[in-house]
């Protein structure tokens, strides 16, 4: 179920990255006890695979979405064999990008934070901990918004310009209800930074795992008010405290759902507290990697790499799961390879993808499971991208209060932050990075969060006159808001990219171009990574909640401590550096 700061691993977009994943391992635990790539690393390609005469590897993990890259990661570590099969011609899945006329395009990622200092409660700077590599961050302070009361007001990320905006947009009593609402969920935010998903593995040593964090986990469920706080709606905990100024309660569903992927009346309690805790604490920076979001999917790459034996294939289509006594024994490609996997298989498709993968005929439970699965989640919408490169001549050369990096454009509250076209998202990385595109020019992504219907495009032919109609008419949202800072955008235009819920799906390996499932809290959590097939376990977007790369590389992490040895795993929690 989805979660503001980055992607999710086949995913795409929003990407702002959030959440608190460390409440879901305390419900976790409660509930189980009561029941292209010309890159300087060794990437495999097509043509090279008859170098390999091996075929058998401890793990075969399907996808090189950073769930699936982060589990291999974690498990090359740890000594096993791994091999990443990844039918697209880059690793990164929804974090892959592009480059065309010296301009490097990003499919996903734009916003990231917690991931620069020596010590985080972020899972993906756990999973940097875990395998020994991390990329270089770049830091800034500020994140825009063009909202109905003004534009670019008080736009710093923490507590201090934020009650500035307070002070300016909301009601008489907006300081006082917000200063009520922060006594009530940092204490909780605080305790889940203590609370790493890094403990978590989906068998009955968990409980000795998680030991190991045993205050933290007793803090957490004192400071939620009890198990069946965790997964509360967040708007039962705003009516609990009262908060009904109008622009806060429009701001947290805002951000909320750029964090989460659904507004407060869908997102649990714990995600809300761990991401208000650390968005507005004391010295809060947001982070980029340098180099772009490639610097991220380069770093996990060579965490599977550096280790002899460990793979990672691109272009290597796998058509089918293989099933051999009762266990998953591997996978066949569509080449016809065969691969064998002693210890385990680990998919990063996404929900949809994995079960195309399994044959009711060799594995019928798994397929039911995986059916009865499906049945209980709803499809997110899906993206418009709006890819430029621009002629830079006049504009600033890096952010500033009146000329931000990233910036929110909103038409209206009264229509609801998930209404179609109503919110739009940029991302102008050449402001942090300029490496980012040739010189004097710039590079920009506007992108509607997961809004757009995917049956308003289901069944266009790409290369008709209609499609590129409707995709010239679709893009006017997001020119719309680029021009909020720079009106002559069009007229800069060197290099232009339009994509549709299509292009999503084509390029993503996203089904029906999909963020991802959503399930409701009161329909309970996501089944997470085991399932009833020895052997077999999925990560990615479809197996934890919150949105973007935190999420999924916590997914990728608890796939490899289910597989590894509890002694191993514990090593690997002896490199994780949290918070003190």
């Amino acid at each position: 179920s989805p979660s503001i700061l980055d992607a999710s691993s086949p995913s795409s977009c929003l990407v702002l990255w959030s959440s608190s994943f460390a409440p879901y391992c305390a419900a976790f635990v409660f509930q189980n006890s009561q029941k292209r790539s010309s890159r300087n690393f060794a990437v495999t390609s097509a043509s090279a695979r008859a170098a390999a005469p091996e075929d058998e590897y401890d793990v075969v993990v399907i996808g090189s979405g950073v769930g699936g890259l982060s589990c291999a990661g974690c498990l090359a570590s740890a000594g096993l064999r791994v091999l990443v099969l990844e039918s697209h011609d880059s690793a990164g899945g929804a974090a892959h990008d592009w480059e065309i006329g010296g301009y490097r395009f990003e499919s996903g990622p734009s916003l990231y934070a917690g991931l620069s200092g020596d010590r985080s409660p972020n899972p993906l700077a756990h999973v940097f901990d875990a395998v020994g590599e991390r990329p270089e961050w770049i830091r800034y302070d500020r994140w825009g918004t063009h909202l109905p009361e003004g534009s670019l007001m008080h736009d710093a990320v923490g507590s201090e310009d934020f009650l500035r905006k307070l002070a300016a947009c909301g009601g008489p009593d907006a300081g006082e209800q917000w200063d009520r609402l922060m006594r009530r969920v940092v204490p909780l935010g605080e305790a889940i930074f203590r609370l790493p998903s890094a403990a978590v593995r989906m068998d009955p040593w968990v409980a000795l795992t998680m030991g190991r964090y045993l205050p933290a986990l007793a803090d957490v469920l004192i400071k939620a008010g009890g198990p069946a706080k965790l997964e509360m709606p967040f708007s039962d905990l705003l009516d609990e405290e009262d908060i009904t100024d109008p622009f806060i309660r429009n701001w947290l569903d805002m951000i909320c759902f750029l964090l989460q992927g659904a507004t407060t009346r869908d997102a649990p309690v714990t995600l809300m507290a761990y991401m208000l805790t650390d968005f507005y604490k004391p010295g809060v920076v947001l982070d980029y990697p340098r180099g772009g979001s490639r610097a991220i999917v380069d770093a996990l790459v060579r965490g599977v790499t550096k280790h002899d034996g460990c793979r990672v294939e691109l272009n290597a289509h796998v058509a089918e799961l293989l099933v051999e006594d009762g266990r998953a024994a591997g996978v066949r490609t569509r080449d016809g390879r065969t691969l064998r996997a002693r210890r385990a298989v680990v998919s990063n498709a996404d929900a949809w993808s994995t079960r195309r993968l399994v044959d009711a005929a060799t594995a019928p439970d798994l397929a039911a499971q995986l059916d009865a699965r499906l049945a209980r989640v709803e499809r997110c919408d899906s993206f418009l991208h709006l890819h430029l490169g621009i002629d830079g001549a006049g504009l600033p050369v890096a952010p500033s209060a009146e000329f931000p990096a990233q910036w929110a454009s909103l038409d209206g509250w009264a229509a609801g932050v998930d209404a179609p076209r109503n919110l739009v998202l940029v991302s102008m990385a050449s402001l942090l990075d300029p490496s980012l595109a040739p010189p004097g020019c710039h590079v920009l992504h506007a992108y509607v969060p997961a809004t757009e219907p995917y049956a308003d495009w289901e069944g266009m032919d790409r290369a008709s006159p209609e499609y590129k109609r409707k995709k010239e008419e679709a893009a006017g949202v997001l020119w719309a808001a680029i021009e909020r800072q720079i009106p002559d955008v069009r007229e800069r235009a060197q290099i232009t990219l339009i994509g549709t819920p299509l292009t999503h799906e084509r390029f993503l390996r996203r089904d029906k171009g999909t963020y991802g499932p959503f399930l409701r809290p009161k329909d309970g959590m996501l089944d997470g990574q085991a399932t009833c097939l020895e052997g077999f376990l999925c990560c990615g977007d479809s197996t934890f909640p919150g949105i973007g790369m935190p999420a999924v590389a916590a997914s990728g992490m608890i796939c490899a401590n289910t597989i590894v040895s509890v002694a191993d795993h514990w090593k690997m929690l002896d490199k994780i550096r949290l918070p003190e």
